[in-house]
């Protein structure tokens, strides 16, 4: 197989560009009049969604975001109208990357990027913001799994073990994949007056939109990733990002361009893959909802306790100010390597609302129970952090 015949597309932007969440009526009319404009006269494609019930459209010229959009949810029948719409064109002249978002008609556009990473945050962003505020629905930023039938919610950063550590779990005898990147979970009217039947986290994407550096530690993930949608992977050499030379930087192994192989999951940090959950161990090792038994926070220093069980008011605060590290891949690279914050480790709400946040997980944490616990990743290897969630949902 020659990289030719690989399934990669590689964006003018690979990671997110500048972007207005709070779009002004006038300004959003002006840009998305432009949009439009230039669809008229390409090839326009459109294809809804359904995200947890809500419906949203894909409105393109880019054919990379239509299959990947395509892949990616579960699309509706037809039969609703759109609840929301997002914008995806390449080819408007005089503008430079960007993303806008109009609150009041739940429209997103995206001008001159095809990087499918941040359509498909906006997409999940725009349906929670309807689901929050309409159906009692919070939207967490976070990894589901299942292991013997009790289910755990992972909530970190970007890029900080969510997919590492699911993976993990769904690999064991008894363990099921739910999904890697976020999860809708719907409170009933009112707090349970005895012991609640356990919230449900349900997972509104079909496939894995993973980073494919996973496969470096993962090595059986090659072939998985092979026969999959992939975004900026790397087909060259002169592409890596690490030192250049016989042995991998990022390894310490030969590089696999060396070995003779056409291309390298992990030359380039946000390089990501489209996956099928069951292309990973089969249809029976992939569930749609899981059970909220557990919710485990990530942190990576070198003082924290390898583990600590959290009061709600302490895990509320961690969530609240968001705090991580920002890594290769996911902000600006001048920026890699330094702290910032990312409150309720939610980059992809686009109408943020604390207070409402808050009461989510106050309701979670006490009405329902659930208990969180915090594993410092800095202190102890993957290993080791996963022995102790499937200690913990064991104990839940």
């Amino acid at each position: 197989m020659s990289a030719a015949q690989l399934n990669n597309y590689s964006t003018a932007s690979r990671a997110r560009v500048k972007a207005n969440k709070n779009t002004s009526g006038e300004e959003f009319g002006q840009l998305l009049d432009m949009a439009r404009a230039v669809l008229k006269k390409s090839d326009c494609k459109s294809l809804s969604a359904n995200l947890n019930g809500i419906v949203v459209e894909l409105v393109t010229n880019s054919q990379h975001q239509y299959d990947f959009w395509e892949r990616n949810w579960w699309l509706s029948d037809g039969k609703i109208l759109p609840h929301a719409q997002v914008y995806s064109v390449k080819g408007v002249e005089g503008l430079e990357p960007s993303a806008y978002y109009h609150p009041q008609t739940n429209t997103a556009l995206f001008i001159n990027t095809e990087y499918y990473g941040q359509c498909k945050s906006w997409a999940l962003g725009v349906a929670a913001a309807i689901l929050e505020k309409r159906f009692n629905t919070l939207s967490i930023h976070g990894a589901t799994a299942s292991y013997k039938g009790k289910g755990v919610v992972i909530i970190a950063p970007t890029g900080t073990g969510k997919t590492t550590h699911s993976f993990r779990i769904f690999q064991h005898e008894g363990g099921k994949i739910c999904g890697d990147d976020w999860a809708y979970i719907r409170f009933p009217e009112g707090k349970p007056s005895g012991p609640p039947a356990p919230l449900l986290a349900r997972q509104p994407e079909k496939s894995l939109y993973m980073r494919s550096e996973t496969q470096r530690e993962l090595k059986w993930l090659r072939e998985v990733f092979d026969k999959s949608l992939n975004e900026n992977v790397v087909t060259t050499k002169d592409g890596c990002e690490y030192l250049r030379g016989p042995d991998c930087a990022a390894t310490g192994e030969s590089c696999v361009f060396e070995r003779g192989m056409g291309w390298c999951y992990y030359s380039f940090g946000n390089s990501r893959t489209l996956v099928r959950r069951e292309d990973l161990l089969g249809p029976s090792k992939v569930v749609d909802e899981v059970p909220v038994n557990l919710v485990v926070l990530l942190r990576r220093d070198d003082h924290s306790p390898p583990i600590e069980v959290l009061r709600p008011e302490e895990a509320i605060a961690v969530l609240r100010k968001g705090e991580y590290m920002i890594l290769p891949g996911a902000g600006p690279k001048e920026k890699w390597g330094t702290l910032s914050n990312e409150p309720w480790y939610n980059p992809y709400l686009l109408e943020l609302d604390n207070a409402r946040q808050e009461r989510f997980f106050r309701s979670m944490f006490e009405a329902w129970r659930v208990p969180c616990i915090i594993l410092n990743t800095g202190v102890e290897g993957i290993e080791e952090s996963n022995r102790r969630i499937l200690s913990a949902l064991e104990n839940a």
